[in-house]
């Protein structure tokens, strides 16, 4: 039994998709107590047991009015529920398997890498699509798996930290599994430059080149769809990054470098804009949501256009999809457009903190009828990466380049004898121009590791002088 809970990290599994929950879940996972369902078919086995006598309920306005004296309350028994080993068989005749996640969550990545061991050791043909490579980048991912370049290259050509940005360590795991057993990887998004443009100016800020690259069927008809991005537009009104300082470009864990605003640093210096950021960065007037809904259906329907065509060419093959749980609960994000140009079975098992997350329109939809949220939900604790090597510096754009605006307390930057104004030129020999660039030269580096950095100083009488420093990460 142990070897099974250090295979699967202890997962729990809830089978969601036998019975309905409405968006208007309570706090904490899985207590779903209060939200209107319709009623559940027969579960049987140790989900059986979990769920046993869960039957309709009613809302809670009809409660109050019609109530007896005495409610029988519903259990879920996390006892019984059973292990992601014993969900896995139950995926046999699912061509498509979605799985969802929180960016920065450890335990998410660990689940997915868990569901894809589980599939291979099943004997599956298998491919990964990934919402976090981009579609004109797919010839590097072939050449990573086939042994032709490293993760550094990979980085480097893909342009993940331009792209991407979250910590390369969290899905690390899941490519080199993928690499070490030769399994497809599939970049399923579209390039943030499009994305960029319909964002800051809709459809028609795109070029003819870049329009014949926009999915040529996009349905905007799905109203829940639409409902739960207008509570989102609604609710969080500025950029994800500044209400969630986590998934910050500018604060990302594999480099820890601190950075000005863009305005302040220039582009070249600090990071673009976060993907997931940019349909909210246009003004909030007279068509914004209109804009905001256009970046979602670009994300969305290219993301289904490449899953389906991959399916298609490949009839062999599983594809299992990496997604951020935006895209995938309910179904309606990328799921039902893949359905759309292509019938096939598939499966969404998306993380139980998704509850509560992606699904708060309950406001909005009074008397929307009930939505299944995911086929299953898995239960996990978390986990936290390592700490990264830190330099310790906060930088911007100047005259000698990346330039050291600071530096945090106790900094081994200033400790190797680094100066304000110091512009980085080279980190272990890679040069630096741009953010992204610093974080590919510490992406893999610990506190304790030493680096060696080539910095220019200018002296206003004397002209620039190159220095170099040996610095302990902190």
């Amino acid at each position: 039994m142990m070897h099974r809970q250090e295979k699967y990290s202890r997962l729990r599994v809830l089978r969601a998709g036998r019975f309905r929950i409405m968006a208007c879940v309570l706090p904490w996972l899985l207590l779903l107590a209060g939200c209107q369902t319709a009623p559940p078919g027969p579960v049987s086995g140790a989900l059986g047991d979990a769920v046993s006598g869960w039957g309709e309920m009613e809302t809670m306005e009809s409660m109050e009015t019609n109530m007896p004296a005495t409610v029988p309350a519903r259990v879920i028994d996390f006892g019984a529920l059973p292990e992601l080993d014993r969900v896995i068989p139950r995926l046999a005749g699912k061509r498509l398997i979605f799985v969802g996640e929180r960016h920065t969550r450890l335990s998410d990545h660990d689940n997915q890498l868990a569901v894809i061991r589980g599939l291979y050791g099943e004997g599956r043909a298998l491919a990964i699509g990934m919402e976090f490579f981009q579609r004109p980048f797919q010839a590097h991912l072939d050449d990573f798996v086939a042994g032709r370049i490293d993760e550094q290259a990979l980085l480097s050509r893909t342009e993940y930290y331009r792209r991407w940005r979250y910590d390369w360590r969290l899905y690390r795991p899941i490519l080199r599994f993928a690499r070490e057993r030769k399994i497809p990887l599939v970049a399923l998004n579209a390039a943030s430059e499009m994305v960029e443009k319909v964002s800051r100016a809709g459809w028609e800020g795109l070029t003819e080149a870049e329009r014949a690259r926009v999915p040529a069927s996009i349905d905007r008809s799905n109203e829940e769809y639409e409902r739960r991005l207008r509570g989102i537009f609604r609710d969080h009104p500025q950029p994800r990054s500044a209400r969630d300082p986590g998934r910050h470009p500018g604060a990302h864990p594999a480099s820890a470098i601190k950075h000005r605003a863009p305005d302040e640093a220039g582009t070249d210096g600090a990071p673009p804009p976060n993907p997931h950021d940019s349909a909210r960065h246009a003004d909030r007037g007279a068509g914004s949501f209109q804009r905001f809904m256009d970046v979602q259906l670009l994300w969305d329907e290219t993301m289904a256009e490449r899953a389906a065509a991959y399916l298609a060419e490949h009839p062999d093959r599983t594809l299992v999809v990496l997604a951020g749980s935006g895209h995938l609960a309910y179904g309606h994000g990328i799921p039902d457009r893949v359905r759309r140009r292509l019938p096939v079975a598939d499966s969404i098992i998306l993380p139980a903190h998704v509850i509560g997350e992606e699904g708060e329109f309950a406001e909005d939809a009074p008397d929307a009828p009930a939505l299944r949220v995911a086929d299953f939900l898995l239960l996990s604790p978390e986990r936290e990466l390592p700490p990264p090597g830190r330099l310790g510096v906060v930088l911007e754009m100047g005259g000698a380049g990346l330039e050291i605006a600071s530096f945090a307390p106790e900094s081994p930057a200033e400790a190797a004898g680094m100066a304000a104004g110091d512009g980085i030129r080279r980190i272990d020999g890679r040069a630096i121009e741009t953010m992204a660039d610093i974080k590919l030269a510490l992406w893999d580096k610990r506190p304790g590791d030493r680096v060696s950095v080539e910095a220019v100083r200018l002296h206003p009488a004397a002209g620039a002088e190159t220095v170099a420093f040996e610095v302990r990460l902190q």
